[in-house]
């Protein structure tokens, strides 16, 4: 082929494939129908950096950028390939809010919808139980609803003070407002309030006590022994009376002290109630004065002095 016939042949060669391009250029693209679904009420999406005012758009066939984003939520941002009309969906993960709480009892444990947390949590938007426990105050529970970064007071109210009880006597019955809290030693957590405490042992005095418990407290109770009541009689001769004390009372003028104290003010002589121990007694009356010494009283014992030249004593038990 001549040098002539080859250029030609190139130059038709050329003039072709420039008319096959032109014509692919001006070839229209396939358009289809992109829908997007999402989990997120109110969500705001883009595609290719446009938004949308719904969710559906018309795209060219190919990859496109779809980004969705909604209060409350992570936003996505990721591509999508285009073949034909096709529904896409984005699953959007819920976004977490710091939730502080705080408390005023420190080393409070804290749950959060039941799972102990420590330091400030971060959760979901909506509805989250909160519990707070600590030893000796009331439980505290509460239900919040998060739409951002939240913080919750929490005030404990004291569950109780420690109350203490113990008594000079092993084995003391404690009542706690007429309930019976067993023996000595005894411990118990109580509401704040007023309470009556008694202690009680046989042979003892009860000790009984009103106390105001706001803070711990501790009560020792000091048992005193029961003493047993003792009494003197006393018999006296006709002439040692006092006539002219009291006319036509023959006792009338018998005055009786007990260390020094007189004990028949109004001249009585029977059952003179007296302390068990180590008494003097002296027997007095206008005519005489009969100093009888030191008397040792038994408790429980009732005692008669019958006075007459000498003393006569009768223990009646």
């Amino acid at each position: 082929m001549s040098r002539s016939m080859r250029m030609l042949a190139f130059a038709a060669l050329v003039a072709l494939v420039a008319a096959g391009t032109a014509s692919a250029q001006f070839m229209p693209k396939k358009i289809w129908q992109l829908t997007i679904v999402t989990n997120a009420p109110n969500a705001v999406i883009y595609v290719d950096n446009v938004q949308l005012a719904g969710n559906v758009t018309n795209v060219t066939g190919g990859a496109h950028n779809v980004k969705v984003i909604a209060d409350g939520y992570l936003a996505f941002n990721g591509p999508v390939f285009v073949r034909g009309d096709q529904t896409f969906t984005v699953t959007l993960q819920p976004a977490g809010f710091p939730l502080t709480i705080r408390v005023n009892v420190p080393d409070a444990a804290i749950y959060v919808d039941g799972a102990p947390v420590q330091g400030v949590p971060s959760v979901s938007a909506g509805p989250h139980s909160i519990q707070v426990v600590a030893e000796g105050y009331q439980d505290y529970s509460v239900t919040v609803n998060v739409a951002g970064p939240s913080v919750v007071d929490v005030r404990m109210i004291p569950a109780g003070f420690l109350l203490t009880v113990n008594a000079n006597v092993p084995n003391a019955l404690v009542l706690v407002n007429n309930m019976n809290r067993g023996s000595v030693p005894y411990s118990e957590y109580l509401p704040p309030g007023m309470y009556t405490v008694r202690v009680s042992a046989r042979g003892f005095v009860d000790y009984v006590a009103t106390v105001n418990l706001d803070r711990p407290l501790a009560i020792n109770a000091p048992l005193a022994p029961i003493v047993m009541p003792s009494t003197i009689s006393f018999v006296v001769p006709g002439q040692y009376m006092d006539p002219d004390a009291h006319p036509g009372d023959p006792q009338g003028g018998v005055r009786i002290f007990i260390d020094g104290r007189l004990v028949n003010p109004h001249r009585e002589m029977d059952r003179i109630p007296v302390l068990p121990g180590r008494h003097r007694i002296r027997v007095a009356s206008g005519v005489f004065s009969v100093q009888l010494g030191d008397f040792d009283v038994q408790p429980g014992v009732s005692y008669v002095l019958e006075l007459g030249m000498d003393v006569k004593v009768r223990a009646v038990r």
